[in-house]
């Protein structure tokens, strides 16, 4: 921003806007404007509630305890408490939006700093001027470098804070993965397991089918030297013929 100087004696500061007078605004009735209501509320509390909608239902109750249950008595008190409210809120805007509008009329550059600290000192007229003025350009300086210094830190946290959550979301992506990964090695695992312990079960039976066919192996032997034994034995004996013949 730059400023035109005519040979005047004001300071620079003198020309940074000042706050706009505060302007009361309710958003609730006034007092002398009462709510009206298509049907009559069924009691002092239903009335407040419809009035102040947006107020806790535990500031009514402490309203109509206060002024021993009288509505118009309670009805005022919170008319004051929700203009005070907000008039305190329009006023905070107010100074943020004078405090902006100032902030944005200081000199952007260390060049235009410089000039204006010159330009200050030669306007002064004397030694204290020049030292009050001084001040001002320096308090402003320091307010002006503080706030940049807040505002790039702001700006840091976010990036940073995207880049922590950017991280986060690839570490849940990973995790995921990871899961999937040990949930089919585990069902790997466990079929492993059962093949094992079925193989374990088969080595078992081989004994077993071994003695058996051992046991079959005698039995056959045995009925094979029976066999002989009979076929021999038949051989042996007288033949025998039939007299009928001769």
């Amino acid at each position: 921003m730059s400023a035109v100087y005519c040979g005047s004696k004001r300071s620079y500061f003198d020309d940074t806007p000042s706050p706009p007078p505060s302007s009361k605004r309710f958003r609730c009735y006034s007092p002398s404007n009462p709510p009206s209501w298509s049907s009559s509320p069924s009691s002092s509390l239903d009335q407040l509630r419809t009035a102040f909608p947006h107020l806790e239902l535990t500031v009514l109750v402490e309203a109509l305890e206060e002024h021993g249950s009288d509505l118009n008595a309670a009805m005022k008190s919170l008319y004051a408490l929700v203009s005070a409210e907000e008039e305190r809120a329009a006023g905070n805007k107010e100074k943020a939006d004078a405090a902006g509008a100032a902030f944005a009329a200081l000199p952007a550059s260390a060049d235009d700093w410089v000039s204006l600290l010159v330009r200050e000192v030669t306007q002064s007229t004397g030694t204290d001027d020049a030292k009050v003025r001084t001040e001002r350009v320096l308090e402003a300086l320091e307010k002006t470098l503080s706030a940049r210094a807040h505002q790039e830190a702001g700006k840091k946290f976010q990036e940073e804070s995207v880049a922590v959550q950017q991280q986060v979301e690839a570490l849940i992506k990973d995790n995921t993965v990871l899961k999937r990964a040990v949930a089919i090695q585990h069902e790997r695992q466990k079929a492993l397991e059962d093949a094992n312990q079925q193989l374990e079960f088969l080595k078992q039976l081989v004994p077993q089918y071994q003695e058996k066919v051992r046991n079959l192996e005698v039995n056959n032997y045995a009925l094979k030297l029976q066999l002989e034994q009979m076929e021999h034995g038949n051989s042996m004996m007288p033949q025998r013929f039939n007299p009928d013949v001769f």
